[in-house]
């Protein structure tokens, strides 16, 4: 391994963002408790209302375990059809779906890459069989087996660090 890429070892944290996996160990300490060093206790830091003991607070958490996001990526045209592609990231728990909503139409369901690992980086296509000219708003959401859909905007915590943006996001396309 390179030293750029952190040799002599690098901790690789799944479902945990990357900037949970150490470069250069030189030590390993194991504590259950939060992390303060230089990196996970001040840079790598949200900040998030919560309710604790019945009273709203912010409270300060380092970045940890992945939140469930999708996001389309690109919309390729062949012979009049339109296969809309995205990826999806989360923490290894299995999902139950990915749809993806074309302007005010119904979530359809996505076709995830078969080849997918549990803690990898999830391709889906979606095949979009009757596009019309225009102006159009193309959004992807996720579902986990435990129910947990993948933020709205409007759902969103009011504060959030740009380590955990994974809310449903619009893209506008026009064919």
């Amino acid at each position: 391994m390179p030293h750029y890429h952190g040799k002599p070892v690098r901790l690789l944290v799944p479902g945990w963002y990357g900037v949970a996996n150490v470069k250069w160990l030189t030590q390993i300490h194991v504590q259950n408790t939060r992390y303060m060093g230089r990196f996970m206790g001040r840079d790598y830091v949200t900040l998030k209302k919560e309710i604790v003991g019945g009273e709203e607070r912010w409270v300060e958490n380092s970045v940890t375990m992945m939140n469930l996001k999708s996001s389309i990526i690109r919309v390729t045209e062949m012979a009049g059809r339109y296969r809309i592609q995205g990826f999806v990231l989360n923490d290894g728990t299995p999902l139950r779906s990915i749809e993806v909503k074309v302007d005010d139409g119904p979530w359809e369901r996505a076709e995830m890459n078969p080849r997918s690992t549990k803690y990898s980086w999830k391709l889906f296509n979606y095949e979009w069989t009757n596009a019309m000219p225009g102006e159009h708003t193309l959004i992807s959401r996720v579902t986990d087996i435990n129910g947990n859909v993948q933020l709205t905007p409007e759902q969103m915590p009011e504060k959030l660090s740009f380590w955990e943006d994974f809310v449903q996001f619009e893209r506008t396309i026009r064919i």
